[in-house]
């Protein structure tokens, strides 16, 4: 359950939200009403991922939760611009200096409205037209000052903003980021940590947020 709303806190009535299965597919689904509100029944297990939106792709990109852990009530509340921060994956460096590397592909409504435009094909463009582009350039040039990253509700440190290639199933690439943050200060006794990525875009001024669900190692 929980709450969708703009980067304003305005509540966004009529998204979508939808739980889907190891397929993506949508299993679970349903709209907010006026307040923004939402809520969900669903079986107890993980699902790969939950998504929100509204008017997508012409007004907003999505909102992701990835590896959604629902083992009991849980509370996500997404917030939808023209920035979807998509397939964010963590992991913690064995052997290194005791931090979060994180993985993530960011895209922004604007840029993917302009490069339509200069291609001169429809928006959105479809992979047909898109087929002779090397690179689909849609990402936002990320800075430290236009992330903030929070583990478990506790906003940490990012040491590092590596900007890198992602090969796509046609061949083509996309920029995605890597970066490396600190831990948090305090700890929490669950085996799992929420690791939220919020961006702004600096030079359209839009944002983006999301989420993992980060089961924590079984180490001995």
């Amino acid at each position: 359950h929980g709450k969708v709303t703009d980067f304003n806190g305005n509540p966004i009535e009529g998204a979508s939200v939808e739980l889907l299965d190891a397929k993506f597919e949508p299993i679970y689904r349903t709209i907010t009403d006026r307040g923004g509100s939402y809520s969900l029944s669903v079986g107890e297990g993980v699902y790969v991922a939950m998504y929100a939106c509204k008017d997508y792709p012409k007004e907003n990109f999505e909102y992701w939760a990835w590896n959604v852990i629902a083992h009991s009530d849980l509370e996500i509340n997404p917030r939808i611009d023209g920035l979807e921060v998509y397939a964010i994956n963590a992991w913690m460096p064995q052997g290194a200096m005791p931090s979060m590397q994180a993985y993530f592909r960011p895209m922004s409504l604007m840029r993917a409205k302009k490069l339509s435009r200069e291609l001169g094909i429809g928006f959105p463009a479809s992979k047909d037209e898109l087929k002779n582009l090397k690179v689909i350039d849609i990402a936002p040039r990320l800075m430290k000052d236009d992330l903030e990253v929070t583990i478990d509700a506790q906003t940490v440190e990012v040491f590092e903003i590596n900007k890198v290639m992602e090969t796509l199933d046609g061949g083509q690439s996309m920029y995605a980021y890597v970066i490396q943050t600190a831990l948090p200060k305090q700890q929490t006794g669950s085996d799992y940590s929420r690791i939220c990525i919020t961006l702004r875009d600096s030079e359209t001024e839009e944002m983006g947020e999301g989420c993992l669900f980060w089961k924590k190692p079984d180490y001995v």
